[in-house]
């Protein structure tokens, strides 16, 4: 649970700093009749059920705080990708020149990386009582992994029908 609404909060507020219309073919939370931003702070709601629950269910087990310390990293991670993707991106400030091929990997790396690829894996390995700086190649292939997925991702938001990919192109 706590992956999908760590995932959850970002897509809440990232659909809100998007200006996005849709998310997974239905309108972004934001977006429906009567929630306006009050979605960011149902956004914060759900990151603060993290540690909550957390806590409840792992307080006493040997990995719990460095459980705490693996969700608070990627968190910091990917604010840090989408503010590299916001600063880059600002509206009547585009320019492309600055927008190369290694920006948009460490955006994508911070941005989704971390959180929808290397979290649910390492968080596996801690609970199996796995040291996380044993497994590092672990780490470079599922951040690979993810960078691919958003690399296709970005394509698709570009490229892609709206009504096959269930969005309307915003990410770009």
């Amino acid at each position: 649970w706590c992956i999908e609404w760590l995932q959850a909060y970002f897509l809440v507020l990232d659909d809100i700093m998007d200006g996005s219309h849709t998310r997974r073919g239905q309108p972004c939370w934001f977006r429906v009749p009567k929630v306006g931003l009050i979605a960011a702070n149902d956004g914060i709601v759900l990151r603060n059920h993290i540690p909550r629950i957390l806590k409840k269910h792992f307080r006493n087990k040997a990995y719990y705080v460095d459980l705490l310390d693996l969700f608070n990293e990627v968190e910091f991670q990917t604010a840090h990708g989408q503010m590299i993707d916001l600063i880059t991106t600002l509206e009547g400030e585009k320019d492309l020149s600055k927008y190369t091929s290694t920006l948009h990997r460490r955006i994508v790396q911070y941005k989704t990386a971390y959180y929808s690829f290397y979290l649910p894996v390492a968080c596996a390995l801690l609970m199996a009582g796995e040291k996380l700086e044993e497994h590092v190649e672990v780490q470079n292939v599922l951040v690979d992994m993810g960078t691919y997925f958003q690399v296709q991702d970005d394509y698709l938001d570009c490229f892609g029908d709206p009504e096959t990919i269930g969005k309307i192109g915003t990410d770009m």
